[in-house]
C-alpha cells in the first residue's frame, strides 16, 4: 500500500495542493488577491517568469545553470527602445532586434561552454556582468517610454476574453516543451546527459549540441519575456530584470527539479513559477518588507531542495541503514570459500 500511495504522491500532485493550499490562504489574509484586476497583474508578471522557466529547466535537467537570464533580458529592453527612439525603427521590426540580440547572447553562452570547455556557471556569471555593462553603456541611466506605440500598449494591457495575452503563448509553450520532455527522444536525451553525461556520450548522444540549443532556447525565451516586461512597464530602462535568475532558478528548483540533474519536468517547474508568483504578489499585498521578501525567498528554496531531496530518496526505496545499539557487533555475513588450489588439496 505504502508502494502505491508513493507512486501516486508525485511532486506534481504534491506541489497542487501546496499552491492550492498558499492561493487559499493568501486570499484569506486579503480579498484583494483574488480580484480580476490583480489576477491579471500577477498573470503578466507570471508570463515573464515562466517564459524563462521553461528552458532553464531543461539548463538544469543536464546540471547546467544560467544565471545571466536577467541582464538578456535587460539588454533586450535597451536594445528595443533605443533601436525604437533613436533609430526609428518600427516597433514590430525593435522587437524582433531584440529578440534576436538576445538568441544571440544565448548562443555565445552555450558556444563558449561547449567550445571553450569553461564551466556553465563561470561562463554565466561573467556575461551576466558583461551583459548588464553593456545594457548599463547603451542606456547611459536613461528610460525610453514605450506608451505612444500602440502595439507595445497593446503587448503591455492587451487581452482576449479578460485574459492576458502573454498567456496565449505561455501556456501552450509549457504545453509544448512538456510533451517534448516526455514524449521525444529528444527529452530523454537531456535527462540521460543529466544523469550520466559520459555514458550519453558512449552511447552517441551529441552532448555539444543539445548544450548549445538550450542555452540558445534560454536566450531567445529571456528575449521574449524582456518584450513582455517592456510592455508591462512601459519603459526600456538598464534595471530590468533584476533579480530575475534567482526567481526562476527558484520556481524551477521548487517545482522538482534537481540541482543535480537528470531529474524534473516541465509541469513542475510551471507550478514552481505559480507558487512563487502567487506567493511574491500576497506579500505585496500584505505589505511584507522587500527584504523580508527575500529572505522568504531564499528559505523557500533551501526547504525545496531539503524536501525535493529526502522525497527523491523515499520514492526510489533508498532506505537508510539503522544505527547500531550501543554493544551490538554488526553480523558480517559469510563469504563463499574460494575453490582450493592443487597445493592446498593435498
Amino acid at each position: 500500500m505504502r508502494t502505491g500511495l508513493a507512486r501516486h504522491l508525485t511532486r506534481e500532485r504534491i506541489l497542487l495542493v501546496i499552491v492550492l493550499g498558499l492561493v487559499g490562504a493568501i486570499a484569506a489574509l486579503t480579498p484583494k488577491f483574488l480580484t480580476a484586476t490583480n489576477l491579471q497583474i500577477t498573470s503578466r508578471y507570471l508570463v515573464e517568469i515562466g517564459l524563462v522557466a521553461i528552458p532553464m529547466t531543461m539548463i538544469i535537467l543536464i546540471r547546467g545553470i544560467d544565471i545571466s537570464v536577467g541582464s538578456i533580458v535587460a539588454l533586450a529592453t535597451i536594445v528595443l527602445g533605443f533601436s525604437w527612439q533613436v533609430y526609428r525603427l518600427p516597433m514590430a521590426m525593435a522587437i524582433l532586434l531584440a529578440v534576436a540580440v538576445a538568441t544571440f547572447c544565448g548562443f555565445l553562452n552555450g558556444l563558449v561552454i561547449t567550445r571553450v570547455r569553461v564551466p556553465d556557471l563561470v561562463v554565466t556569471l561573467s556575461t551576466l556582468a558583461i551583459y548588464r555593462g553593456i545594457a548599463e553603456g547603451l542606456g547611459g541611466g536613461q528610460r525610453v517610454y514605450l506608451y505612444q506605440d500602440p502595439l507595445m500598449r497593446w503587448i503591455g494591457e492587451g487581452q482576449w476574453f479578460g485574459i492576458p495575452l502573454g498567456l496565449f503563448l505561455l501556456l501552450p509553450a509549457v504545453a509544448v516543451a512538456g510533451l517534448a520532455l516526455d514524449r521525444t527522444a529528444w527529452g530523454r536525451f537531456l535527462y540521460a546527459i543529466g544523469h550520466n553525461e559520459t555514458a550519453a556520450r558512449f552511447a552517441g548522444i551529441r552532448v555539444d549540441r543539445i548544450r548549445l540549443l538550450v542555452y540558445t532556447l534560454s536566450g531567445l525565451a529571456s528575449g521574449v519575456s524582456a518584450v513582455f516586461l517592456a510592455g508591462r512597464l512601459g519603459t526600456a530602462r538598464s534595471t530590468a530584470g533584476l533579480g530575475l535568475e534567482f526567481e526562476v532558478i527558484t520556481a524551477v528548483v521548487v517545482g522538482g527539479t534537481a540541482i543535480s540533474g537528470g531529474e524534473g519536468s516541465i509541469w513542475g517547474s510551471f507550478l514552481g513559477v505559480v507558487l512563487v508568483t502567487a506567493l511574491r504578489n500576497g506579500l505585496n499585498l500584505i505589505g511584507v518588507p522587500s527584504p523580508i521578501q527575500a529572505m522568504i525567498t531564499g528559505a523557500l528554496l533551501i526547504l525545496t531542495v531539503l524536501i525535493n531531496e529526502n522525497l527523491r530518496l523515499r520514492l526510489r526505496g533508498w532506505v537508510r541503514p539503522l544505527a547500531l545499539a550501543p554493544g551490538e557487533e554488526p553480523v558480517v555475513e559469510p563469504t563463499p570459500a574460494a575453490n582450493p588450489g592443487p597445493a592446498e588439496r593435498r
